[in-house]
């Protein structure tokens, strides 16, 4: 049996590693006492793999992990289990049965971004979404990544615009191009001219089934 997790993290746990949080789930599948699914061979580990590695320091409210069981078990007990095992800032928001084989991180497509922007003067937030209609209504758009490569983001920028005073995204997040929502942010914040700190939630995975995008909690595959 194959279940696809959706969990959430936020506060301290948003700073350990994506090595820890497997560690961290590994943990809690066993402290639940889940009939767990496991490898064969020397070292045998818990069959699980998360659908996108989420960067030290970004909260999320949409991030999804698939684990394997060994004999069937209802979704819900599942959810309760691990939540009844995990630090508090970490919580398992849905579990439901994969029908298919296909692998979680093959059919992710995108991801969904809430960019908060700790602004330092009043007129700043008007600067961000004129910059972000500038970005939006490119053809190309040149930035820099986290290495300090140029690059032209706007083909991986599926969808950007503001709600309030926070930005919203929607970044390719496939093995075919990606993009980390730190250098949209940055580019905004360089095209707008502001300087401020800001902080990152992914909201939502993705993928695309007959041409329509559709999260990973309403898909079974």
């Amino acid at each position: 049996m194959k279940l696809i997790i959706k969990y959430s993290r936020h506060g301290a746990v948003k700073y350990i590693s994506h090595l820890d949080m497997q560690r961290t789930f590994g943990r809690a599948v066993r402290r639940a006492g889940l009939p767990a699914e496991y490898s064969q061979g020397f070292n045998p580990h818990i069959i699980m793999s998360f659908v996108s590695p989420l960067s030290v320091g970004y909260e999320t409210e949409g991030d999804y992990l698939e684990l394997s069981l060994a004999r069937e078990m209802d979704p819900r007990r599942v959810k309760e289990a691990l939540n009844a095992v995990l630090p508090h800032e970490l919580r398992v928001l849905d579990a439901h049965e994969a029908a298919g084989t296909k692998k979680l991180m093959a059919q992710n497509e995108s991801a969904a971004y809430r960019i908060k922007i700790h602004f330092k003067n009043e007129g700043d937030c008007d600067k961000i979404r004129n910059a972000a209609e500038k970005l939006r209504t490119a053809q190309e758009y040149a930035a820099k990544d986290r290495k300090g490569r140029e690059l032209d983001i706007r083909p991986l920028i599926l969808e950007i615009g503001m709600d309030g005073d926070e930005v919203r995204l929607l970044l390719k997040n496939a093995s075919d191009g990606a993009l980390n929502p730190a250098v949209a942010a940055n580019a905004l914040l360089l095209e707008a001219g502001v300087d401020a700190e800001y902080s990152v939630c992914r909201t939502e995975c993705y993928t695309v089934e007959n041409g329509k995008r559709i999260p990973f909690q309403e898909y079974s595959f």
